[in-house]
């Protein structure tokens, strides 16, 4: 702006004869402001010049050094570019431990505090979750992030003789850029010995080969096989977000060692309150040992600069491998919210199965009749539902339900023992709000009648008759293999297979074929029709109207549903040969694979088909084009499902190996291949299908330079000091 004024100043000098002149003062407030476009200021200084020139042709060569001038000032005015300055680069190094009160690893601690410092600023990220002190707390202690140090305050009492560890894991983090400190812990005795030894492992999904993240994984040097029930961890950490776990500062000894999902955080196994675990088998006895390793020097992110051979000690086991289930025994009975979506039907919710099913009494309301409802098995992928389907209209108009319902659940102190629970339900339904527009297209219509002179009559509203509805699925193009499904939306009094016709064209003529005809025990208003379908042979369904009727009184209409089974051209088969079972003694004796089935999941990672290994072979057929994966099941109990392990009886859960080949299956198309067992890692599982994956950087890294440079406009021609060409 100063050699803006000066330069202005020094023309203002030396052109004294164009200072009364309003095109020379235009000129000076255009070089001034620099806020219009340059194109625009080169074409008025133009324009000025010739105008100067007709009116003082006596001063031409002035007048063509003063826009000379000018025109230059435009350009060396618009060399500065607009930018933000910046700070230099990044801080991209996490803290740094420089000292603590009381000294790392110190014995005989009598104190209830402890301070740990840093060479920065720093905070604690969700330390009731991520910070673990061992041996485990009754009482919560109190971790505060106070400027750069950290306070740990004690509030349980001290256990004499025994190594505490405080695990913060990555929860240390700079309070401005967010580098963590990784898995950084601290260590003092309350004795004349600091326990150093350590095991580490992962803990696996036995079902999916998922890592199981945020899992506590515990010890306990009390061998006995009820430890695990009743009494709390020695020793605890917890798994990572690779499922990776730590336990530290183990004193030398035997162990056995357990994941639990503690939910009622007791560090103790609850069999009755749905906790997840994992359990080894073998017992362990922890050591460590010198190594020779390598340790790389870097000279930057991709250039070595030294490796040296260094000693260091490596604490044994540290692969071990935790194969997490949810115990086989079932829950403790519990009854869920009810609801009432509906205004004649509630649904009561079981976090179990139940073998009967409660009969609710009512309380503010009196049923003419005592079958007054129809219950049926309700659709809920998480709990066990129960529709109440309600016949009465005089009863589901009431807005709320008072009932009493009663149903067997465990005992609280004795969870073997089965009581009888009686509950008492409100059960209440509320109106959907209807919009404006939906009450406008409710409103009735004025009609002109035949002999009315007025054109507002009104016609009556008739009411509408609702047949019963009734769907019949698949249809159109279907595979060989589908299963036909005929679903109601109300319970109907009379089904049975005779009310079903099913026919097979033949030319142009159809043929009535038998069929196998079942109630979906899943859901008891699906009904299935299985028939053995061929290749390119088309079908039809065909129910002649009120064949059906509703526990309201509703009929269904007439319904035919056609179907034609695609070409065997459309799919691929693909064929298994498995090696490598393991054997297993059989009755006899003899030496024979454990049973195992194959299942083929999409790209999605779901099951689509499923086939057993017989003579060490599956053949997959009428496969849809798609990418597969593979996966066998060693199902040692025969009962053609995965099972779970039962820590009661000491069973581990079934194995399950997935297939890291990936098929790519085509249309009209047929591929054979090997899969050895032997060379499968257990636990391995294709990173296509991995769900539980580690947390990705949060915080994207910046280039200060970048951030330095001019601001866009957004348009792509050149930028003179901030105005656009």
């Amino acid at each position: 702006m100063i050699r803006k004024n000066a330069f202005i100043a020094e023309l203002d000098s030396d052109c004294w004869q164009f200072r009364n002149n309003a095109y020379f003062c235009a000129v000076i407030e255009l070089l001034s402001g620099m806020k219009k476009r340059t194109g625009f200021i080169i074409e008025r200084l133009f324009s000025i010049q010739l105008r100067m020139r007709k009116k003082y042709p006596e001063q031409r060569n002035k007048v063509l050094l003063f826009s000379a001038v000018l025109l230059w000032a435009c350009f060396v005015f618009s060399c500065a570019n607009i930018g933000n300055p910046n700070g230099g680069p990044y801080d991209e190094t996490p803290p740094s431990f420089v000292g603590s009160r009381p000294p790392m690893n110190q014995l005989n601690f009598t104190g209830s505090r402890v301070e740990i410092f840093f060479d920065e600023y720093i905070t604690i990220e969700n330390p009731s979750e991520n910070v673990i002190i061992t041996p485990p707390q009754k009482i919560a202690p109190v971790i505060q992030a106070l400027g750069k140090k950290i306070r740990v305050d004690f509030k349980d009492s001290m256990i004499l003789d025994v190594t505490y560890t405080i695990d913060f894991t990555s929860s240390i983090v700079d309070n401005n850029e967010k580098n963590a400190l990784e898995n950084f812990s601290f260590a003092f005795s309350t004795g004349d010995v600091l326990d150093t030894l350590q095991i580490s492992g992962k803990v696996i999904n036995a079902e999916d080969l998922e890592v199981v993240q945020k899992m506590m994984v515990g010890i306990h040097s009390d061998l006995s096989d009820t430890v695990f029930t009743t009494t709390e961890f020695l020793r605890t950490s917890k798994t990572d977000d690779r499922g990776r776990f730590s336990i530290k500062n183990i004193a030398p000894g035997s162990y056995r060692v357990f994941a639990l999902e503690d939910k009622n955080r007791n560090y103790a196994y609850d069999k009755n309150n749905d906790e997840g675990l994992a359990f080894l088998d073998s017992i362990l006895m922890p050591s460590s040992e010198l190594v020779i390793v390598s340790d790389t020097i870097w000279k930057d992110s991709t250039t070595v600069d030294t490796i040296m051979m260094v000693e260091r000690t490596q604490f044994i086991p540290k692969d071990l491998v935790l194969w997490y289930f949810k115990d086989s025994v079932p829950p403790r009975q519990r009854m869920l919210r009810p609801e009432r979506t509906k205004e004649h039907i509630f649904t009561l919710k079981f976090n179990a199965p139940l073998d009967t099913f409660p009969k609710p009494v009512p309380l503010n309301f009196e049923p003419a009749d005592s079958e007054w409802y129809v219950s049926q098995i309700g659709q809920d992928p998480e709990n066990f539902a129960i529709n109440y389907w309600i016949i009465d209209s005089m009863i589901y108009k009431i807005d709320t339900l008072q009932m009493e319902v009663a149903y067997w659940k465990a005992n609280d102190s004795i969870p073997d023992l089965l009581e009888l629970q009686t509950d008492t339900l409100n059960v209440m339904y509320r109106e959907p709000r209807v919009t404006k527009k939906e009450t406008r297209s409710k409103r009735p219509v004025p009609v002109r009648r035949t002999g009315e002179t007025h054109p507002d009559s009104i016609q009556p509203e008739v009411e509408p008759v609702i047949p019963l509805q009734m769907s019949i699925s698949p249809n159109g193009s279907i595979n060989p293999y589908d299963v036909l499904s005929i679903q109601f939306n109300e319970p109907v009094l009379d089904v049975r297979k005779d009310f079903f016709v099913m026919e097979l064209g033949v030319d142009t003529l159809w043929e009535a074929v038998d069929f196998e005809f079942e109630i979906d025990t899943t859901h008891e208003m699906t009904y299935l029709i299985t028939y053995p379908f061929k290749y390119e042979e088309n079908y039809r369904i065909s129910v002649d109207s009120a064949r059906f009727v509703s526990i309201y009184g509703r009929e269904n209409n007439p319904t035919t549903a056609q179907m034609t089974v695609k070409s065997d051209k459309e799919y691929g088969q693909f064929e298994i040969t498995v090696k490598g079972i393991p054997l297993v003694e059989s009755d006899s004796g003899q030496m024979v694979p454990v049973p195992a089935y194959l299942e083929l999941l999409n790209s999605n990672g779901i099951p689509v088909k499923k086939a057993y290994v017989e003579n060490g072979r599956v053949t997959f057929r009428d496969l849809a084009p798609d990418k597969y994966f593979t996966r066998i099941i060693l199902d040692s109990n025969g009962n053609g499902r995965w099972d779970a392990g039962n820590y009661e009886e000491r069973r581990q859960p079934e194995l399950v190996y997935y297939w890291m080949h990936q098929e790519n299956v085509r249309q009209n198309w047929f591929e054979s291949k090997e899969w050895d067992l032997s060379n499968s890692v257990l636990g391995e599982k294709p990173e296509e299908l991995i769900i539980n994956k580690p947390k990705e950087e949060q915080r994207v890294r910046r280039d200060y330079r970048e951030e330095s440079k001019p601001r866009s406009s957004g348009n792509s021609t050149p930028n003179f000091g901030g105005i656009r060409f």
